[in-house]
């Protein structure tokens, strides 16, 4: 795996970085609990998601798909969803066993992801069930910031089904790239 320090400069990674920037900023305007500042937050939230559509659809255009790219988003995106599941715990009463189920799955992607670049010297790619896990989980943090509470049982079960979901096929994904015999998956 090689990073080049050109590669920061890169459109798609400078929007990566710009949702992991803003972030905090996102959390303290929703914490504010008033409607000017939660009319602020839901507009930095909307750049967080516009960013982060347009980072995957500019390294694919522009032909700017590298290793800190691979890297990047999905910290981006693990970052910005741990940070929008800790203001539900703490400010709309979410679940901590749920969130915990996120943050094991996390953790133990991090670990599988870690292992392969060093015994293989590839960063494992998100697959569709990944990316489905994570758009339930977005709606998810939506119904409980906008608190509608018809919903959330049946998105608490969403989620958690997802995930269940995610590490079963993650592990696949992980013991297949394990046991290839060759560097590349």
């Amino acid at each position: 795996m090689v990073i080049r320090s050109g590669d920061f400069i890169l459109l798609p990674n400078l929007l990566a970085i710009f949702r992991i920037l803003i972030l905090p900023f996102i959390f303290y305007f929703l914490a504010q609990d008033t409607q000017p500042s939660f009319i602020i937050a839901i507009i930095l939230i909307v750049l967080a998601i516009a960013s982060d559509v347009l980072d995957g659809y500019a390294a694919r255009r522009l032909n700017q798909v590298t290793e800190l790219g691979k890297i990047l988003d999905p910290v981006a995106d693990k970052l910005g969803l741990g940070v929008f599941v800790v203001f539900i715990i703490i400010h709309r009463g979410f679940p901590l066993w749920t969130a915990g189920l996120l943050f094991v799955k996390d953790i133990l992607t991090l670990i599988a992801g870690v292992i392969t670049i060093r015994k293989k010297g590839t960063v494992l790619m998100s697959t569709t069930w990944g990316k489905l896990n994570s758009w339930i989980w977005v709606i998810t943090v939506i119904v409980f910031i906008i608190q509608m509470r018809q919903l959330e049982t049946l998105f608490i079960i969403l989620a958690t089904l997802s995930i269940i979901n995610c590490m079963i096929q993650y592990l696949k994904l992980f013991i297949t790239a394990y046991r290839s015999k060759s560097s590349s998956l």
